[in-house]
């Protein structure tokens, strides 16, 4: 995406809230009782938990007052959070661990909601690559070159020991029509989107699906605060925490449905508008959020983001000298006792 997001996410916010620019970066207006949640793109059902934390009324408990808004890039979202003109941020996690290098204010995740990636391998059913080690020799369609989908390739290839230089990359984009690319062979496999590949299930297609976290479990989003921000508001990071984890075992156990008709009234989403492929991404969202369990909902696992940090240096993606300082479960444990 190219530009910032043409609507509001919530209907009635006004865009951005003022026409202040920071740069040519967009400045989102935040006061003292009204907080903005920056999400990186266009609304789509990926933002289940902090959507439903609205509409189901969890903010509300909890005595915030929040107002979702969207941006053109993790790099523009995650220097609201940083300017303070906006709270909090949901990225993957190796998007903080670019941060803690890129930015001189101190971010770090307060939760994880979704405790899996987003990308998936796809690879032709009658020659399928089923492991990282699988790769090796062969020509991997992606989004683009450089980006997420390489970066997750990546990891896959340093978690197997397979050097980099033994796998062909190739840009293709990031849709479901990738699947004629693979069944002419001009690629061998491609990384997908959870949505993406929930279209390629629903049509049936002839090909395998794998979560790349089965081999590279870094989770998909994180809840990015500047230390700053938690430090002078804990009882507000407490509040956000406990809102968001009541809103992710709500959506768990709430019929998807009702879930998708209550967010559907108050937001515009960027996802496949069929009914019944957006509740197969609600159902496949809460599988991610709830893979680690129950009580490690919106939790910072801490094997894992271990784990995340050896992987992010062992590709050369980005070297994570403390990763016991780019998280704390501080709010979640209080949160979860009140």
């Amino acid at each position: 995406m190219n530009d910032i997001n043409r609507r509001t996410v919530l209907k009635g916010m006004a865009a951005g809230g003022a026409g202040l620019m920071l740069g040519t970066m967009p400045v989102f207006a935040q006061s003292s009782n009204k907080l903005v949640f920056m999400e990186p793109y266009d609304m789509a059902l990926e933002y289940l938990h902090e959507m439903n934390a609205i509409v189901g009324g969890h903010f509300e408990k909890e005595g915030l007052t929040v107002e979702i808004a969207s941006i053109r890039n993790t790099s523009a979202a995650i220097q609201q959070v940083v300017t303070g003109q906006a709270f909090v941020s949901r990225v993957g996690l190796l998007d903080v661990f670019k941060a803690s290098e890129a930015q001189t204010e101190p971010v770090f995740s307060v939760g994880t909601s979704l405790q899996h990636g987003i990308f998936s391998v796809v690879s032709r059913e009658g020659d399928p690559i089923r492991t990282p080690e699988d790769f090796k020799g062969k020509l991997v369609g992606l989004a683009s070159i450089g980006g997420g989908q390489e970066n997750m390739l990546n990891l896959l290839l340093a978690g197997a020991g397979v050097p980099f230089e033994a796998v062909q990359r190739q840009a293709i984009g990031s849709n479901a029509g990738n699947v004629e690319i693979l069944k002419a062979k001009r690629v061998d496999a491609f990384l997908a989107t959870v949505e993406t590949s929930l279209i390629l299930k629903r049509n049936k297609e002839p090909v395998e699906i794998w979560p790349a976290s089965k081999y590279a479990p870094l989770p998909g989003g994180v809840l990015l605060m500047t230390k700053k921000f938690a430090t002078e508001n804990p009882e507000t990071a407490v509040k956000f925490v406990r809102a968001m984890r009541n809103s992710a075992l709500e959506a768990n156990t709430e019929d998807a449905g009702k879930i998708l008709d209550r967010i559907t009234a108050k937001f515009d989403l960027a996802a496949n508008d069929d009914r019944d492929f957006r509740i197969a991404a609600i159902k496949a969202y809460n599988e991610m959020t709830f893979v680690n369990g129950t009580d490690n909902v919106m939790r910072n696992v801490p094997e894992v983001m271990k784990l995340s940090a050896e992987l992010a240096s062992k590709a050369k993606i980005v070297e994570v000298k403390d990763v016991d300082s780019l998280y704390t479960n501080e709010y979640f444990d209080k949160a979860i006792k009140a």
